[in-house]
């Protein structure tokens, strides 16, 4: 019995795992990417520690006012802000909790897409896994994964199909 449960909660696991994997790959391929929110400038519409998916197939051309996009800031830091106007040189931006506009505008050059949805708080978790801690959370619990796969596999019981092959 416990067998059984244990093996349906393995079977839940792998199955998360690879559902997970398979869409980030299908969104990856269609060119979505996922970025981790650090700031609360976009509270409370985006909080602390969510993870937005920016399409960057959307272009430039057709981004309209209110949109949320992701753009690069000076480099490697991408920012995801509002759309507040947009002029001929370019397209101001804010974050929902800021007073004020962002200072450069965003250009062809520094877009990066459109933020299409977010998932709150799974940043935080993305984050954790980056750490040294995390690091070893994650080796440890694929060996657990990993182990449980055989312990499970070499405790069933063969079936008669099985013992026919083999006696043939």
């Amino acid at each position: 019995m416990l067998r059984k449960i244990f093996s349906r909660i393995y079977f839940l696991i792998v199955s998360v795992l690879i559902a997970v994997g398979g869409i980030l790959c299908i969104s990856y391929i269609c060119q979505v990417r996922p970025y981790v929110v650090q700031t609360g400038s976009m509270t409370p519409t985006i909080p602390v520690g969510s993870v937005c998916f920016v399409n960057q197939h959307i272009s430039y051309q057709n981004i309209h006012t209110g949109d949320i996009i992701a753009f690069k800031l000076g480099g490697n830091a991408t920012v995801t802000h509002r759309v507040v106007k947009i002029q001929a040189d370019g397209m101001t931006t804010r974050g929902d909790a800021n007073h004020v506009e962002d200072a450069s505008l965003v250009t062809k050059e520094n877009y990066v897409g459109k933020t299409i949805f977010w998932i709150p708080e799974v940043g935080n978790f993305v984050r954790y896994l980056r750490t040294k801690q995390g690091i070893i959370f994650l080796v440890s619990f694929a060996v657990v994964l990993i182990l449980a796969g055989f312990l499970l596999d070499n405790g069933k019981e063969p079936d008669i199909s099985d013992n026919q092959k083999n006696s043939s």
